[in-house]
């Protein structure tokens, strides 16, 4: 069949010149015959060899040929919508299956061969099913996914080799590449190949886009939900998780194509390597991820780190103080009355003001984090004491504060309003086994008390601790009774001003009542 250009050719000899059919056929390089059918063709349908030029090839070769590109108008065409409904359905891929049932349709003869009929298939595919250019924002999304070529590593004392899961990810405009081995794929993998990437990078994407594995993603239909862990990774980062739709790999195309040329060019050579373990696989790994993001793209005259550097990093957000850190254990309870909750058998404070009402726990590796409504209300560094309590003094109402047992720092701030010898004091009442002694924190209570009602001025209740460091009389008792008889006013070395000092205790009697007797 002969091609648009040359008809086009044969139409303007015909139309601008007065050679004759064979000439023309000897200049085209086609018989004469061929030649007065363009020109019939062109004399029936009014067409210039002008217009001809400007028409697509497609209504060029349907001038000549009516039928076509069916030569053959016995044959009967299935219908072709009818075939990608039925090989469409869920469990229904076999495309033969169809071909039985169109057979039976057609008399003998008019149906098209097997060859032909996928064929059609294929042609009528690439028509409805296109591919979409995405256009890609600088810094915006991450994709993520786990190869399905595992590398082997044999760590000591371990006869066979072990297989490690491939992390790979893409980000941007530039499609910079992450690779990271994990032992498994579980959710603490994900998470720790993800913050891998995200300290890889330098700074975090607003989106990522991972595949739906139950790891991460515990329902997808009829709504996604996030695993627990991964959903506080993103609260933690401040990023935006979009898993992909199942079945659709498109939706993350960038994604599937590095893990095949990650394949091809790095874990094909894995396999015959030998690692001792998987942190010399990410050696490994990262040097080679270094090299292919600095090689020079086929069709561009740049690469992936220089795109990266100069378009995708400057949009990612900054990192977080500390890392993100893994949830080991989330637990629903209502605050006792006494406001602390039981967590791995240890006792942890929460504001008194949430008594009664739900919260959620998340237990950490080092700390436990307590929330209400979705807005933390209280951390702890966690603690592994069996049955003791850890508790925030802030979380106590104000008449529990007071019964609060306090360490000696607490009393020593009231003290440091009247001097050095109302700290000696203080200390003298710590004088014991423990640091927040219920008895020191009695005594202390108590001195607090007469300071405020003995109505002495700072210099005055100075003095009368003095007296009482000085004679060793530091108890509450004492230093009552030292107040009361005024004994730090006296002037020691005057001995007619000792005789005169008032017995302050009700239960001394004193000289005058043995006499009188």
């Amino acid at each position: 069949m002969l091609s648009k250009s040359k008809r086009c050719l044969i139409a303007r000899l015909l139309q601008t010149t007065k050679l004759s059919l064979r000439a023309i056929g000897r200049t085209t390089d086609c018989s004469h015959v061929t030649v007065m059918k363009t020109k019939k063709v062109l004399e029936e349908n009014n067409i210039s060899w002008q217009s001809m030029e400007t028409m697509e090839e497609v209504k060029v070769n349907v001038l000549f040929f009516p039928n076509w590109p069916f030569r053959n108008v016995q044959k009967i065409k299935p219908n072709m919508d009818d075939v990608i409904e039925f090989i469409s359905k869920p469990k229904q891929t076999k495309r033969n299956a169809y071909y039985q049932i169109y057979l039976p349709t057609c008399p003998d003869g008019a149906a098209y061969k097997l060859t032909q009929f996928y064929k059609f298939i294929r042609e009528h595919e690439g028509l409805i099913k296109l591919s979409m250019k995405i256009n890609h924002n600088a810094g915006e999304i991450a994709y993520v996914d786990y190869s399905g070529t595992q590398a082997p590593y044999s760590p000591e004392n371990v006869t066979d080799p072990l297989m490690a899961s491939i992390f790979v990810s893409t980000v941007g405009v530039s499609s910079y590449i992450f690779i990271y081995a994990t032992p498994r794929q579980t959710t603490r993998d994900w998470i720790e190949a993800h913050v891998a990437m995200i300290e890889f990078y330098g700074g975090v994407p607003e989106i990522i886009i991972p595949d739906n594995p139950k790891a991460l993603v515990t329902s997808s239909n009829p709504e996604k939900i996030l695993n627990k862990n991964y959903e506080v990774f993103g609260k933690w980062y401040s990023t935006n998780i979009l898993p992909g739709r199942p079945r659709k790999p498109k939706d993350k195309a960038i994604a599937e194509n590095g893990v095949g040329f990650i394949t091809n060019r790095i874990i094909s050579n894995m396999l015959d390597m030998h690692f001792g373990s998987i942190e010399a696989m990410n050696q490994y790994l990262l040097s080679e991820c270094k090299k292919l993001n600095s090689e020079k793209f086929q069709k561009f005259s740049t690469c992936r780190q220089e795109l990266f550097e100069r378009i995708d990093k400057p949009m990612l957000k900054a990192l977080p103080d500390k890392p993100f850190e893994l949830i080991e254990n989330v637990y629903e309870m209502n605050v006792p009355t006494d406001y602390c909750v039981l967590v791995k058998e240890h006792y942890y404070s929460v504001p008194f003001t949430y008594a009664n009402k739900p919260v959620s726990i998340h237990v950490k590796p080092k700390n436990i984090e307590i929330f209400y409504q979705g807005k933390m209300i209280a951390a702890h560094t966690r603690s592994y004491a069996i049955g003791e309590l850890t508790r925030v003094f802030e979380h106590m109402p104000p008449n529990h504060q007071y019964f609060e047992d306090k360490d000696i720092e607490h009393y020593w701030e009231w003290a440091e309003v009247y001097g050095e010898y109302a700290k000696k004091v203080i200390a003298a009442q710590f004088d014991c086994v423990h640091k927040k002694s219920r008895l020191a924190n009695d005594r202390c209570r108590k001195i607090i008390k007469l300071a405020e009602s003995s109505n002495l001025s700072n210099e005055e209740f100075e003095k009368a601790c003095e007296f009482a460091a000085l004679y060793n009389q530091m108890s509450p008792t004492r230093l009552r009774d030292v107040i009361a008889s005024k004994a730090y006013d006296v002037d020691l070395s005057d001995v007619n001003s000792l005789v005169q000092i008032p017995f302050s205790n009700k239960h001394l009697r004193g000289a005058d009542y043995y006499n009188s007797h």
